[in-house]
């Protein structure tokens, strides 16, 4: 029963083992009662049924690409790490960068940031040229009157470290071409390719394998249910209002209570107990 329910392929401890036998004997009495007292003759219980038995072919459905796409062949992996080899391919990046402002001078920003605009833009041609990174950027900072100019080295980064539009234009350089001088809200920045070097594939491989079960899983729910178009009717999952809870029928302002009334024992007689001849008031 377990090797049949199992679709996640979870392993079960002593105590977890227990309770499910204890919950199946459970089950099964039940079950037996709930014959006996004819509950299978029940036509909701047909209906039931057949939501269990496609919930359950649905379940096994998906096991079964599970257990299929969960483990592609070496094959597949070599032809996908091929075929997006863009993707698995690292680069070693420089940057140079210079802030739009002084931050001991913050009140002489414009003046600041129309020489550091110069600046970068002439140390971007130098380095298209060759010149060293971690050099210009010192030689701007000192300029500039700045102290301690960050790292130039951003290490080997792969595709998904920048922003979209940034990330293009990185990845199309070659080594040794640099960007375009970007401009963001703390500063002035360019970036060089040093070097682009693919990934070994034993170090993706875990990677790709995990894509391709995602890709392979996609594209057979999307023909499982390309043949079929739902079409829902909006009308039914309108709120449902209830209709208003009746009021009970209040006495008129003037009335008299009838005397079993103070008694607390309403339509009996006040002496024998009797029932009083006045019917009770039914609420409409």
């Amino acid at each position: 029963m377990l090797e049949v329910m199992n679709v996640t392929n979870q392993n079960y401890p002593p105590a977890a083992l227990r309770s499910i036998a204890e919950s199946y004997v459970q089950l099964m009495m039940l079950a037996e009662a709930g014959q006996k007292a004819g509950l299978d003759h029940d036509p909701r219980f047909a209906e039931m049924m057949e939501i269990a038995r496609v919930r359950t072919m649905a379940q096994m459905y998906r096991h079964s690409l599970d257990e299929k796409f969960n483990t592609p062949s070496q094959e597949e992996i070599e032809a996908y790490y091929k075929e997006n080899i863009g993707n698995y391919e690292q680069l070693k990046i420089d940057r140079v960068f210079i802030p739009l402002a002084d931050p001991k001078k913050p009140q002489e920003r414009p003046v600041f940031e129309k020489k550091a605009r110069q600046k970068i833009d002439e140390l971007r041609e130098r380095a298209a040229k060759g010149e060293d990174m971690q050099a210009l950027e010192e030689e701007a900072y000192k300029s500039l009157g700045l102290a301690s100019p960050p790292k130039v080295d951003q290490g080997a980064k792969r595709k998904n470290n920048y922003p979209p539009a940034l990330e293009k234009d990185i990845f199309t350089l070659k080594p040794a071409e640099v960007t375009k001088v970007e401009t963001d809200l703390s500063g002035f920045s360019f970036y060089k390719v040093r070097s682009r070097e693919p990934i070994p594939l034993e170090y993706v491989k875990a990677e790709i394998t995990r894509n391709l079960y995602q890709k392979n899983m996609e594209a057979a729910m999307k023909t499982a249910n390309s043949h079929v178009h739902s079409e829902l009717n909006d009308q039914f999952f309108r709120p449902h209002v209830a209709a208003p809870v009746p009021l009970m029928m209040k006495p008129a302002p003037n009335a008299t209570a009838p005397p079993s009334a103070t008694r607390g024992n309403a339509g009996a007689s006040p002496s024998s107990g009797a029932p009083s001849s006045q019917a009770p008031v039914t609420p409409k």
